[in-house]
């Protein structure tokens, strides 16, 4: 989302790298909501729903992004979707990482951290290489046709790379569907034995 986005403000609407950047501190905002709410919930419901339902949002906030049009403005065709994406994603962030470290011992919790990062560092890498494959290919073919402009051949192309990113947030509902569900539980305090007056 932010490479196919941020090539859309730049190349296409021509906004400066700047800019873009400040374009994207709503989203911060939105993560930083997402995650506390969905924290709270861990407790009642688990991290199964939450992050279910952040998929499911958050696949809503890439179909919205993917209508961008050629001749699009921030706060009609950028920002509301932005905005559902970072509630979307930043409870399925949360949950996630918090599913993964669920009842891990304190000598594997680095183990786990690695495992966590190096699978989403994998999942970025090959999820950007699938879908700029896919945003090219699409621009390429529009642009041999000759029936469209560059600026409305690569708006269908990254119009294409949202709607394949909306397609694998939903895959990801569903394996949140096959997931196990963790609850974070209280800590446990224990408690001095009670001294035996009797003795």
């Amino acid at each position: 989302m932010f490479f196919f986005t941020s090539l859309y403000m730049q190349n296409v609407l021509h906004y400066s790298p700047i800019e873009t950047g400040l374009a994207y501190l709503p989203l911060t905002g939105g993560f930083i909501i997402a995650a506390g709410i969905s924290s709270q919930l861990f407790a009642r419901t688990g991290t199964k729903p939450v992050v279910l339902l952040g998929s499911l949002v958050g696949a809503i906030g890439l179909y919205w992004l993917s209508r961008i049009p050629v001749g699009g403005s921030y706060l009609s065709d950028i920002l509301p979707g932005l905005l559902v994406v970072s509630i979307g994603l930043g409870a399925a962030f949360t949950g996630v990482t918090t599913a993964a470290n669920a009842g891990v011992g304190e000598d594997k919790a680095g183990l786990a951290a690695g495992l966590l990062n190096t699978g989403q560092q994998l999942g970025v890498a090959l999820g950007l290489a699938i879908l700029s494959a896919l945003a090219t290919a699409r621009t390429n073919s529009l642009l041999e046709a000759g029936d469209t402009s560059v600026d409305q051949a690569v708006t269908h192309g990254y119009q294409r790379a949202l709607i394949a990113g909306a397609v694998l947030m939903l895959t990801a509902s569903v394996l949140a569907v096959l997931g196990r569900n963790t609850r974070q539980k209280a800590p446990v305090v224990e408690e001095e034995p009670a001294l035996d007056l009797a003795a």
